[in-house]
């Protein structure tokens, strides 16, 4: 981990995005019920889904404390992935 974090402030935050993706994942549950149209639940499903790996990937996998430059050629072709599988939904292949 970082240097310098006490084991609170690393508590603190393991908790607090474990909060985060609780809420989401009720959010999840509660847009499945609403019927907004059926490629608006996909795309708002897949946004939600995409911040939770997001936060997931920042906190569990130890992103925020890495160097800037690893987080920008995690985040390139990440967007480049999403892009790519949000076009090939659109299009119904």
């Amino acid at each position: 981990m970082a240097s310098g974090m006490s084991f609170e402030q690393i508590q603190k935050s393991y908790f607090t995005v474990f909060i985060a993706l609780m809420v989401l994942t009720a959010l999840t549950v509660a847009v499945t019920t609403i019927h907004f149209g059926d490629v608006a639940n996909i795309v708002v499903g897949v946004l939600i889904a995409i911040a939770k790996a997001g936060l997931v990937a920042y906190i569990f996998m130890h992103l925020k404390y890495d160097h800037s430059r690893l987080r920008y050629f995690v985040t390139v072709p990440l967007f480049f992935f999403v892009l790519l599988v949000a076009t090939l939904t659109l299009l119904g292949l």
